[in-house]
């Protein structure tokens, strides 16, 4: 495509005035973009000028408490050991965390650079991995907090929405390994996950709100701490705040008393067919449990969300024209919500040799007794999602040049 034909003119040249009265406006699509970007988005700006003379190389060498969300897995909790490198706004980085639910422990190694004084740009990588991630952090002008998205994939798709915070020798609660404890209920296993925590620690040390009771201190060290918990038949629901070592972590985990219903996140995804020639795009879905709150109505204002509960997966039609076959030739959904595309076509073994695109169902049904939550489940519940299953993105504008971006 060349510039002729993507801001090629679609009417005549007009003669006569607007409805507003103004003569009429024949300058070049393209020229009239120009001119309103160049008014809304300057190149310089009091702020920016500010800023400039304001900035300085940013010091950010030290520990940092890393603190994030990733999709079907959850809250992922540890820290980052930044470095200082010879090189002025460079970086080396050591990162450690521990997805929350399941107890996965990932580590990382990377560099960075930092652009105009509060842009983080950085890869890092695990041992053996195939494919690093990009970091994309937004560094606050006081130097003490950082937050963006870390992330990999052909089109972006995989990654943590992330947030670092300057780590002291004071204690710090990052959160818990539940999003939610049933009342009533006995012996929960729950696990606080923080920075500088005492090793030393006793049951009354450590509070969650009215109604919930630490019963026994399983084990304690600097960074985690597990305990047994007893939720009382009378314990007020909604959210509680995590305390310890005099610090608190706000809203860390619910206290619920039964499921009302699930729901699959994103509600509408997207996925790219690829393998052939393009790469593929895919889609990760997850399910949370959801508590209708005080009004007892679902879809309102003070509903409560559960967190991630554990399902079984599936892919229905979508049904759109009459003997619609796109279930057979769109993608796979596996047990962990990840939906893979199909490769791209034109598919031979298809009516009218189409590719392997269309719409389909993403479902889930809350089946798994094992599960805090579905201890509580009065029925069968399921929910579901729209994935649009589309072509490759065939004209790709930003291509990576090398180097730390």
């Amino acid at each position: 495509m060349n510039n002729g034909q993507g801001f090629r003119r679609t009417r005549a040249v007009q003669t006569e005035p607007g409805p507003d009265g103004r003569p009429a406006d024949n300058r070049h699509p393209m020229d009239k973009a120009i001119e309103h970007l160049a008014k809304t988005l300057p190149l310089t700006t009091p702020d920016w000028s500010t800023w400039s003379a304001a900035m300085q190389t940013p010091k950010l060498a030290g520990r940092w408490a890393f603190t994030g969300t990733a999709p079907s897995k959850g809250a992922v909790f540890g820290t980052v050991t930044i470095t200082a490198d010879t090189a002025a706004d460079t970086f080396s980085t050591d990162t450690r965390y521990t997805v929350a639910r399941t107890g996965e422990t990932v580590t990382r190694s990377g560099k960075a650079i930092v652009y105009t004084g509060y842009q983080w740009r950085g890869r890092s990588a695990s041992p053996g991995a195939d494919q690093p991630w990009r970091e994309v952090l937004f560094i606050e002008r006081d130097w003490k907090t950082m937050w963006g998205r870390w992330y990999t994939g052909s089109y972006d798709e995989t990654g943590i929405d992330a947030k670092l915070v300057r780590l002291t020798s004071e204690p710090l609660v990052f959160g818990s390994s539940v999003t939610a404890v049933k009342t009533p209920s006995t012996g929960t296993a729950v696990k606080i996950f923080g920075a500088n925590l005492p090793a030393s620690v006793r049951a009354e040390d450590i509070g969650l709100g009215q109604g919930v009771k630490v019963a026994r201190i399983v084990s304690a060290r600097p960074d985690e701490v597990a305990i047994e918990v007893d939720v009382a038949a009378n314990a007020p629901l909604g959210p509680r705040d995590v305390s310890i070592a005099g610090t608190v972590k706000p809203s860390a985990l619910v206290v619920y008393d039964k499921i009302d219903g699930i729901k699959v996140l994103p509600q509408a995804g997207m996925a790219r067919v690829g393998g052939n020639v393009f790469p593929k795009q895919f889609q990760q879905f997850e399910a949370v449990g959801v508590n209708n709150g005080p009004d007892g109505k679902p879809d309102t204002p003070d509903d409560v969300n559960l967190g991630l509960v554990n399902v079984k997966w599936s892919v229905e039609e979508y049904t759109a024209t009459f003997g619609d076959d796109d279930l057979q030739f769109v993608g796979t959904l596996d047990q962990n919500g990840l939906f893979t595309p199909n490769v791209d076509g034109p598919n031979p073994k298809r009516s009218g040799n189409r590719n392997n695109i269309g719409d389909v169902w993403i479902v889930a049904e809350l089946v798994d007794p094992g599960d805090n939550i579905a201890k509580a489940m009065p029925r069968t519940l399921r929910a579901r999602a729209h994935l649009l299953v589309t072509v490759p993105l065939y004209m790709a504008w930003f291509h990576e040049t090398g180097g730390t971006q």
